[in-house]
């Protein structure tokens, strides 16, 4: 007996020893590569009660020691993903053995959708940054298809971003200007599958950035930061179409990215008002409308709808953009863009001049404008040591426009009897030449938090042109007799502008959480503007030269300005106090009429900002600054300008610099539990010696426009986004709106006008997401804008415009992509002669025709009805315009379509994985 229980303790003993442990480790991420942090990895015994559990750590990785070896099943959870189950046979295995990665897949149920939406909005201070994950993309879209998703975030059809209420005026790709900070290249041209997260940024520039001081209006800056395993190899597009109405299309895009190490080159070539490159506005022909009188600036604008820019055009372009890390401490990066743009522009307008014994113009005009741009940007940035860092930034552009301006007008007095009519025709050509630059030295002393920043950045313009105007205009006298005039009148300008700016900061600390900072600014700018004006006799073609119509004219504006700001800095909160004084001198002179004027002033630049970061999901902060803006040299000019005799215009040599004081206050918020998000924004800004026009009448239909410094004006801003999801975003519902008050100060024959422009926009949307086949959303858009004057109050009045829209992708069997969208506009209030309501349908049908290369057939089916225009409202103190503008019409176009793309080191796209320890064999599919 004996005997059997020692045999029996042996055996026991040598099967403990015989079933020997091992360690397991591996990795978790999602399927666009990122690391799950805080997953749950379980390890179980088929027919057994059993388990290990760990969870994943910050990098996604989790280690199991002292399992043993033998058939296990795996079973990963992470909320907001779809549990993955593998099963694996280790029963030969020792030591460690190395999992396959898992790869979760996004969840479908609102549990499942908790801590997906939790991570993808992250908001502090001046950042808002959004995670970027494969449900909010398809296949091939753009970054600008993602960025219409992002709650507070609009995109309209002609690719310009708006965040929080601010319009988008820069973009870097991981932290560095692409395509010269182009938003709309960016946007339009990097792939959505490449993005890891989007960032909107309060951009208070590098030296800003160092520093840590927060001073003046910041721009809104977009950076796209890529994901590793698609920042390294190469991808591109090439397009080529024909359609009705003569309209072709043709772009070709390739990129290499190599890490640190980017080139990136897009050609593109249209007729359907598609451009590559946003190089502003067209300044020439801005300024022909300026001078017929029709209001193109100012505050209060109302609606708009359509889709495109204004006009037809007809676009060549090509850009390159190269990056370069040429070592650890130096790299370079840069930019050229060009394009050769030919625009046609038919534009219908209604204005209303606001003086006692006012009157409307009613116009027709056609312009047709013959671009050349160029830019040049550069980036070279030395890391010198770890104390100190110089940046370069040159900057070249040069634009070379050539137009041509006609328009009819009528005149109607207030009892809307006519008082002239007539034609005007101005062929211009103008000159741009740009340079600009600046560099940037920061250095770190050896103390803590002690800092010197110095920046230099100036620039040298000029304007060049010549215009050639030719009016033609009849009076009509009350008792029926006539008057016809002929000016005929050419023009020769040359103005150029040099500046340039020091800023120095010096920072302080006092001890851990506080300091001061010093600064000092300099600032010098010289503005010339060489103005010539000749009778000219078209039909002989001779020039006599007016003495009094034309002047050499110089304005200097130089300034100092001194400041201190204290800083303090918590965790939760920091602020910033300061003051600054800018004494300045204005110095004025006409070489013509040796006129002289100097003007010495004082302004105080107090700081306020506060800001309380609640969470990395909910911000509170405050903040006012001051800044100045100096006169134009075509409102300094004491010159007469007769180029049309119904808008004559004077300058001012005595004009003061605006000085604005703006208050604003921003509160963010994200809701990790229920993924509802809010931005909202208050701001308020109050004008000292605001630059204002004084209209005084000079005739029937004829009135003289001067220059005056005058206090009253100040605007009132809100703007707010609530994004709701359901049912774990299957629906997402937006409602967002915002309000702007105008306090518009002019004056009508020497007595002050105030003019109150109220403007009302309130939107809700909703996104429906209902199965993999369907996105649609559709939405409601209100406009109102009242305007009411305080000594004219015949020309109250307010515009109503309401949009419906509604738009959808569809995924067909096939490969087939149906997208459609709807805008039907209903505008009230705007002038008969301009006013419109248009129902716009476009439509595509895509289909993929060869996988690889990805090669697709897209028909696109534009403004069916045939009803795309421009409609809009500008209100000032001087003036009401109501103006609809052409756009491009109907039209289909069939376009061949092939993208390619290939990177290195990307992550395997998978669900559940089956597998194997030992010899790898997978195991047939468990049953649930």
């Amino acid at each position: 007996m004996k005997s059997i229980l020692s045999l029996l303790l042996i055996l026991i003993t040598f099967q403990s020893f015989s079933q020997q442990n091992i360690s397991l480790k591996g990795i978790v991420r999602s399927e666009d590569g990122k690391p799950l942090a805080g997953a749950s990895v379980q390890y179980f015994y088929p027919n057994s009660k059993d388990t290990i559990r760990t969870t994943t750590n910050e990098k996604g990785n989790y280690f199991f020691s002292n399992v043993k070896a033998g058939k296990l099943g795996m079973l990963v959870t992470f909320i907001g993903y779809r549990p993955s189950l593998s099963m694996y046979d280790y029963g030969n295995a020792s030591g460690v053995q190395e999992v396959y990665p898992i790869v979760m897949s996004p969840g479908i149920n609102t549990l499942e959708n908790i801590t997906l939406e939790s991570s993808k909005v992250q908001i502090k201070e001046d950042t808002v940054s959004y995670k970027i994950d494969s449900t909010m993309y398809r296949a091939n879209d753009k970054v600008e298809d993602v960025l219409k998703q992002l709650p507070g975030v609009s995109v309209d059809k002609n690719g310009t971003v708006t965040a929080q209420g601010k319009e988008v005026t820069k973009v870097k790709v991981n932290g560095k200007e692409f395509f010269g900070g182009d938003v709309t290249t960016a946007t339009r041209q990097l792939n959505a599958d490449m993005v890891d997260k989007v960032q909107i940024i309060d951009d208070y520039g590098d030296q800003s950035a160092f520093t840590g001081i927060k001073d003046g209006d910041p721009s809104k800056t977009l950076n796209i930061e890529l994901k590793k395993d698609r920042n390294k190899g190469f991808f591109g597009n090439g397009s080529v179409g024909a359609g009705t109405e003569g309209r072709y299309s043709a772009a070709v895009s390739g990129n290499y990215f190599n890490n640190s190490r980017q080139f990136s080159v897009i050609g593109n070539l249209n007729n359907i008002n598609s451009s590559s490159f946003n190089f502003g506005s067209n300044g020439m022909m801005a300024g022909m409308a300026r001078s017929m009188g029709i209001g193109r600036g100012g505050a209060g604008v109302g609606s708009y709808f359509g889709g495109g820019s204004d006009g037809l055009s007809v676009t060549k372009s090509i850009g390159l953009n190269y990056r370069e890390e040429i070592n650890p401490k130096v790299s370079v990066y840069g930019s050229y863009s060009f394009s050769h743009k030919n625009t046609d522009i038919l534009r219908t307008s209604s204005q209303q001049n606001i003086f006692s014994n006012s009157n409307t113009n009613l116009q027709n005009s056609a312009e047709n404008s013959l671009a050349d741009n160029h830019r040049i940007s550069l980036n070279m940035e030395y890391k010198i040591d770890p104390a100190n860092y110089i940046k370069i930034t040159p900057n070249i552009s040069y634009r070379n426009n050539d137009g041509l301006y006609g328009a009819n007008y009528i005149f109607y007095n207030d009892a809307n009897a006519k008082i002239n009519d007539g034609l005007t025709t101005t062929n211009s050509n103008s000159k741009s030449p740009n340079l600009s630059g600046s560099i940037l030295y920061n250095h770190r002393f050896s103390k803590k938090g002690r800092t010197l920043s110095m920046n230099l950045n100036g620039g040298a313009s000029a304007n060049d042109g010549n215009d050639d105007y030719r009016n033609n205009t009849t009076y009509y006298f009350p008792n029926g007799s006539t008057r016809d005039t002929v000016l005929s009148q050419y023009i020769d300008q040359q103005n150029k502008n040099n500046n340039y700016r020091l800023n120095g900061s010096y920072i302080e600390p006092l001890n851990k959480k506080q300091s001061l900072e010093f600064n000092y600014a300099y600032s010098r700018q010289f503005i010339s503007n060489d103005k010539e004006t000749f009778n000219a006799d078209p039909l002989v073609g001779t020039k006599k030269y007016i003495d009094s119509l034309s002047n050499i004219y110089d304005n200097e504006y130089t300034t100092n300005r001194f400041g201190v700001n204290f800083r303090t800095t918590e965790k939760k909160y920091n602020y910033s106090l300061g003051l600054a004084v800018q004494p300045a001198t204005i110095s004025s002179t006409s070489v013509t009429a040796k006129n002289n004027f100097t003007q010495h002033l004082v302004n105080y630049y107090p700081v306020v900002r506060f800001a309380y970061n609640f969470s990395r999901s909910r911000s509170f902060n405050v903040n006012y600054n001051g800044n100045s803006n100096q006169p134009s040299y075509s409102q300094l000019q004491p010159v007469y300008d007769y180029s049309n005799p119904q808008y004559i215009t004077v300058g001012n040599p005595g004009l003061k610099p605006e000085f604005t004081n703006t208050f604003s206050m921003r509160y963010n918020n994200f809701d990790f539990v229920t993924g509802d998000v809010f931005f909202g924004n208050l701001s308020a800004s109050f004008t000292q010696d605001k630059i204002v026009t004084n209209s005084i009448s000079r005739g029937p239909g004829v009135q003289e426009n001067r220059y005056l410094n005058s206090d009253g004006y100040f605007t009132l801003n809100a703007f707010y986004n609530i994004s709701k999801p359901y049912q774990g975003r299957k629906y997402v519902f937006n409602l967002g709106g915002n309000i702007a008050y105008f306090n518009n100060i002019g004056f009508s024959n020497n007595l002050k006008n105030t003019g109150r422009n109220y403007v009302v926009g309130q939107r809700l949307a909703v996104d429906v997401k209902l199965k993999k086949w369907l996105e649609t959303s559709g939405g409601v858009n209100v406009s109102y804008n009242k305007s009411d004057y305080s000594l004219l109050k015949q020309f109250n009045s307010n515009t109503v415009a309401w949009t419906f829209s509604h738009n959808s992708r569809v995924f067909l069997p096939k490969d087939f992509i149906l997208t459609y969208d709807l805008d039907k506009t209903i505008n009230t209030g705007y002038a008969q002669s301009v006013n419109a309501n248009p129902f716009i349908i476009n439509a595509s049908l895509e289909k993929q025709v060869i996988k690889k290369p990805n090669l697709s057939l897209k028909l696109q089916a534009f403004d069916l009805l045939d009803e795309n225009t421009n409609l809009g409202r500008t209100v000032t103190g001087n003036y009401i315009t109501d103006t609809r503008t052409n756009k491009l019409g109907r039209y289909v176009l069939l376009t061949a379509i092939i993208r390619l793309s290939k990177f290195q080191g990307q992550a395997p796209q998978q669900g559940m994985r089956m597998r194997m320890g030992g010899d790898g064999a997978p195991p047939p599919p468990p049953s649930f």
